[in-house]
């Protein structure tokens, strides 16, 4: 890379299977749902996987039914399964929205849900999906956001086909205790900071260095800089509830976190795109 800094690398288990996701993800429209060997590990390398982990992390996502083998004429290669493109959908509609604090005054939904042991698995998947839309847990089978995410969690429980289960409710705190602190009991807020504060740190530096005229003029740079930062915040927007800005602690940073994140993206992604359709070819082209 002729990168002028060295760009934060991911540490979580999962790094590499968050990244092929993010890349079936962002460049759908030159993946459409499929990408041979080749071209994914080509991909990866440009991000500093090495091929074999790659392959590993294929594995790993064929057996969570995220990827499925698949031929095309005599090219081997993997698609993108339905429970894949259900993520890839929502992706752009909740990783680059805006997340603005909630109106405190609008209230509450809450969800009240009770699975029987015989359908654990439908009790896991739920309690997962309700996390990921950014829900907190008051006590067991009992889960709070602010009042706007309730179309959100019925189009998922009905998509999950768990209506049988799950009761919502709006509501207003009334008391008796402190709203702020009921916040804190429902969610890690402090963590989810510290993660915030941490994406700052790494990224602003980033930033700056890159928005100098000329400092990043090669595709694949760009590819790697784009797409290592949205893998490193796709995962904010869904564990945030947004929640109203008096429930938030001292020196919030996640609208600083958001427009970091943001002006990467417009820097960059045109030169991304360009990257990727070098590499997997343009359907426009096609």
């Amino acid at each position: 890379m002729t990168l002028p800094v060295d760009l934060p690398q991911d540490e979580a288990k999962n790094s590499t299977q968050l990244l092929i996701l993010a890349a079936h993800g962002r460049y759908s429209r030159l993946l459409r749902g499929w990408s041979s060997v080749a071209d994914l590990i080509t991909l990866m390398e440009q991000l500093g996987v090495p091929a074999q982990a790659t392959r590993s992390a294929v594995t790993r996502m064929t057996r969570r039914d995220l990827l499925v083998p698949q031929r095309r004429g005599t090219v081997r290669g993997y698609a993108a399964t339905a429970k894949a493109q259900l993520i890839f959908e929502e992706g752009d509609e909740v990783v680059y929205a805006p997340l603005k604090p909630a109106r405190l005054e609008d209230g509450w939904v809450i969800v009240s849900f009770s699975v029987p042991e015989a359908d654990r698995e439908k009790r896991y998947t739920l309690r997962k999906r309700l996390v990921w839309l950014g829900m907190g847990q008051l006590d067991s089978g009992l889960w709070i956001a602010p009042a706007r995410v309730l179309p959100t969690v019925l189009k998922w429980v009905r998509r999950l086909g768990l209506e049988q289960y799950v009761d919502a409710f709006t509501a207003r705190h009334e008391g008796l205790g402190d709203t702020a602190a009921l916040a804190r009991r429902a969610w890690n807020l402090e963590e989810l900071a510290a993660s915030y504060d941490k994406f700052l740190g790494a990224w602003s530096p980033v930033l700056r260095s890159v928005s100098r005229p000329g400092s990043v003029t090669e595709p694949g740079d760009a590819f790697a800089l784009h797409t290592l930062a949205l893998e490193q915040w796709m995962r904010f927007p869904y564990l945030d509830p947004g929640l109203p800005a008096e429930l938030l602690p001292a020196g919030w940073q996640g609208e600083a976190a958001q427009e970091v994140a943001h002006e990467l993206r417009e820097r960059f992604e045109a030169l991304a795109f360009e990257y990727v359709a070098s590499v997997v070819g343009d359907p426009a082209e096609q």
